[in-house]
């Protein structure tokens, strides 16, 4: 069979499209799979589809694509069907092109079933759809979670569909009940969820991750309400929430609020999810509502016990409480919640042997979800609908008439039996017009449309619309229209007929460029130009690589074998803007040696020196030097947060992080440091930051000095300042070791100058993170606190960047550690853990002094060094209630938080 999918945005990242992905793939290995894309923004998907399935879009929003349609008349007018979106047109998403593009896709298409995946599409399904192949609407989210507008359009598709798909039993019987007269087959398929090559879990990372958008729905504020409750009683343990979405700043809020900003994470978007997932010991769902919960499964395929809110529909589905993962109860009062959900969380995290069983049997459980099992449920289905068309002698006609006019589709009952014999008006039309030749289609649609009666003006109507649909196609045959730019399906037009005018004025036809026109001739060429080349020796493919940090910190690398050269062969690493720094080749095995098409090579920790650098990872042919960058399929970096610091020669710290880069490919995050000062825990008090680090490499050689009685003696915060005279801004402050008392603040506050003194009132944004008043216990990302009379804590006064700033309102300083009188001192910053780049995740908030219009914050800089930066803040405006503490605004903007019910 073929089966086509209808995407609103096959290039994006939502669950929906995940669902896709995974069901196109395990439907290749029985049928002939198309996806197709309503739009198309960027030139690679964001997620991969397998090559058997076929991807094509209809709207190309590529500015560099020769068929770019961003500037057809057409893109600018609302769509004529419903909107979901208030932002819709803005966006691009709802407009007039794309149902032009879309009826003349579905009137035309050759296939045996076609699936929509959101309630537009569904529509569009209905609406321009054809009894020559099955129609089958799938629902992502639930009736309940719709708002009236978009739930009342959908129930009104689903009459003309063959069925409609929920992905939980719950919703099934909700739209059952909701629509008890519809003959369309309403069932239950859950979402496919494929097993991941990811290693799973060993549960050992204190580590709680979260992951799906950031929306009010999902309910990230209880969760962080709730781990703050956590984090009182094991402060060791960190939150990382991935994901993007419009609550993003009222998170961050919250999360200064509740003191966790050194706790809990904004990771942003990553795919693939699993290897974030594997990462953690305990997965959440905090959501009011899922309609199915693909994240439960995805974390359950990564061995991951996951703790939900026993929300309707998915979670109760997908979890047996108590055996493969907890649910936690809902309830009217919200405080009652977050203590239930945190004591859920508590539950796991005190008891690593109920992580691991819950762990292996959510592993288990995962499997009902396979790909394979999903595709054989919709296989079933769709036997099911072909044999009762059969049997009702409606093989190759749709079970109820669909409609082609751009008129609403209304719910059952709401027309009257004019309206019903409006659509069979309209099919009659657009069918006389198709059996014209393309001279005279116009004419046969307008012959059609004038045989529609005076009293069925529905019909009339839609018989004019066919006949302009027909005006349509017969232009764009006779301009001589060509299919569009590869990927892109051929599609009329329309700019000069009836779809493209305005006020009555005919607008010009895009002239259609020379490199689409040129295209047919020169595509055989090309192809033999690269077959040569190949034959040669030329360029070979683009390399692909998956890659896991070993038990020893080794990186292994597995790459593609069909995508490498034939002839010899090197994995090849080369520093990023190091000129003069050698690369750093390993000899690949031969091509005819890869065990299960891949080729394995391994980077060793012995023996490799890699200089700080960033190091991009080429494969380059032996027999002429040749490179081709290797893009990345799968970085896994769980390894990094429970193996020992890696320590080389001469007792340097060499942390190595293999990362995605933001385009795609394998890159390197090295760092070699003869002396380091990491940096533990940040935590802000009503006067300033404590700051806590542990000591390696040379500066970790100071047992006999935290013996020193005199405070100069010991350890010292220095302060380098940026720009130019920057020597007269340097500071330094004593810190110590350990936990031991120490005046060295109060020191520093009594010889500040005049206003920046003592008692100048300056409150910090919020309390620590376990809500005690006291720093966190000191672990670096390891989980291993570090060794004794190795840690330094230094007491940073908000005030003392601007006494040292001259008046000039602004500076930046770069951290070091002296450890000791006379040594040398060390940079201070976050290298260890699986993070390449902390600057977006780890952020503290800033700390206003006092009421004036500075602030000081820490932030770590690009190459994950901690810097100070001081700078000037807006005011606040006239007339408001006198100048607040941060914390407080921090509380007020995370009052915006608090999501509501499923709809809200």
């Amino acid at each position: 069979m073929k089966i086509v999918f209808l995407l609103d945005n096959a290039y994006g990242i939502g669950g929906t499209i995940r669902s896709t992905v995974n069901l196109s793939r395990a439907l290749a290995d029985r049928h002939q799979v198309e996806v197709v894309s309503l739009r198309r923004a960027r030139e690679e998907p964001a997620l991969t589809f397998d090559p058997r399935v076929t991807l094509t879009s209809l709207i190309d929003l590529r500015r560099s694509s020769p068929g770019y349609d961003g500037d057809d008349p057409l893109h600018q007018r609302p769509s004529e069907r419903f909107t979901e979106g208030a932002d819709h047109l803005r966006r691009g998403i709802s407009t007039r092109l794309v149902d032009v593009r879309v009826r003349e896709l579905l009137s035309t298409l050759r296939a045996d079933v076609v699936i929509g995946t959101r309630p537009k599409v569904n529509d569009y399904l209905a609406a321009y759809g054809t009894g020559s192949y099955l129609r089958i609407g799938q629902e992502h989210l639930t009736h309940a979670m719709h708002n009236p507008h978009i739930r009342t359009h959908q129930d009104a598709a689903i009459r003309h569909l063959d069925a409609f798909v929920t992905v939980s039993y719950a919703d099934a019987a909700d739209y059952r009940a909701a629509l008890p007269d519809t003959t369309t087959h309403i069932t239950c398929v859950p979402n496919a969820v494929p097993q991941t090559p990811v290693e799973p879990s060993d549960g050992r990372a204190r580590l709680v991750v979260a992951a799906g958008r950031l929306i009010k729905v999902k309910r990230y504020d209880r969760l962080l309400r709730a781990f703050a409750l956590v984090a009182r009683e094991h402060p060791e343990w960190s939150l990382r929430l991935y994901g993007r979405g419009p609550q993003h700043a009222a998170l961050r809020a919250l999360i200064n609020e509740l003191g966790l900003y050194d706790r809990a994470f904004l990771m942003g978007a990553h795919s693939p999810i699993e290897t974030e997932w594997a990462k953690g010991a305990v997965a959440a769902v905090s959501s009011d509502a899922e309609s199915f919960g693909m994240t439960l499964v995805e974390a359950m395929h990564c061995g991951v016990p996951v703790v939900s809110t026993d929300c309707r529909y998915g979670p109760g589905e997908i979890i047996a409480n108590g055996q493969d993962g907890l649910l936690s109860p809902l309830g009217d009062d919200e405080q009652t919640n977050i203590r239930a959900y945190a004591d859920a969380l508590l539950q796991l995290i005190e008891d690593p042997r109920l992580r691991h069983r819950m762990g292996q049997a959510a592993l288990e459980k995962a499997e009902r979800y396979a790909p394979r099992r999903i595709a054989g449920e919709y296989e079933e289905l769709i036997e099911q609908l072909l044999r009762a068309r059969a049997a009702a002698g409606t093989l190759g006609a749709p079970n109820a008439p669909a409609p082609t006019a751009d008129a609403p589709l209304m719910p059952p009952g709401a027309a009257g039996a004019s309206g019903a014999a409006a659509p069979a008006g309209a099919a009659n039309a657009a069918g006389a017009a198709r059996a014209a030749g393309a001279g005279k289609a116009s004419a046969a649609a307008r012959a059609a449309a004038g045989n529609a009666t005076a009293g069925n003006a529905a019909a009339g109507n839609a018989a004019a619309e066919a006949a302009a649909t027909a005006e349509t196609a017969a232009s764009g045959k006779a301009a001589g229209q060509t299919s569009g730019a590869p990927g892109t399906r051929s599609s009329a037009r329309g700019s000069g007929t009836a779809e493209g005018r305005a006020g009555g004025a005919a607008v010009p036809r895009p002239r259609m460029s020379l490199r689409r026109l040129a295209a047919p001739v020169l595509r055989p060429v090309v192809r033999r130009v690269r077959a040569w080349r190949k034959a040669r020796g030329g360029a070979f493919a683009r390399p692909t690589a998956w890659v896991r940090v070993a038990d020893d910190g080794s990186l292994v690398v597995r790459l593609r074998a069909e995508r490498l050269p034939r002839q010899r062969s090197a994995l090849v690493l080369t520093a990023r803007h190091r000129e003069g720094e050698p690369a750093v080749r390993f000899p690949l095995p031969a091509r005819d040696r890869a065990a299960d098409g891949w080729t394995e090579v391994r980077v060793p920790r012995s023996g490799t020196h890699l200089a700080e650098a960033r190091w991009d990872a080429y494969v380059e042919r032996a027999s002429d030097g040749k490179r081709r960058r290797v893009r990345a399929e799968l970085v896994e970096t769980a390894r990094l947060l429970t193996l020992p610091a890696p320590i080389g020669p001469g007792g340097a710290l060499t942390p190595w992080t293999p990362y995605t880069t933001s385009d795609g490919y394998l890159a390197v995050r090295a760092w070699r440091r003869a002396g380091h000062a990491e940096v533990t825990s940040i935590a802000l008090d009503a006067r300033g930051y404590t700051l806590r680090a542990a000591l390696y490499g040379e500066a970790a050689h100071t047992s006999l000095l935290a013996g020193r009685t005199e405070p100069a003696g010991g350890p010292a915060l220095v302060a380098v300042p940026r720009g130019k005279n920057a020597e007269r801004r340097a500071f330094e402050l004593p810190g110590r070791f350990g936990g031991s008392p120490s005046p060295a603040r109060e020191r520093a506050l009594g010889e500040l100058p005049g206003e920046f003194g003592p008692d100048n009132g300056v409150i910090g944004p919020g309390p620590t993170a376990d809500g005690t008043g006291r720093p966190p216990a000191a672990a670096d990302e390891t989980g291993a606190p570090p060794a004794a009379g190795d840690e330094v804590v230094v007491e940073l006064p908000y005030e003392l960047p601007a006494a040292f700033a001259e008046g000039a309102g602004k500076g930046v300083w770069d951290l070091w550690l002296r450890p000791g009188e006379g040594l040398a001192p060390v940079r201070m910053g976050r290298l260890l853990g699986d993070l390449p780049d902390r600057k977006k995740t780890d952020v503290t908030p800033r700390a206003r002094l006092g009421g004036s219009d500075l602030a000081v914050q820490l932030y770590f800089s690009v190459n994950n060094n901690l810097v100070l930066t001081l700078h000037t803040v807006p005011q606040e405006q006239p007339g408001a209630a006198g100048a607040r503490p941060e914390q407080e605004q921090s509380r007020t903007a995370a009052a915006g938080t608090g999501g509501g019910r499923a709809g809200s």
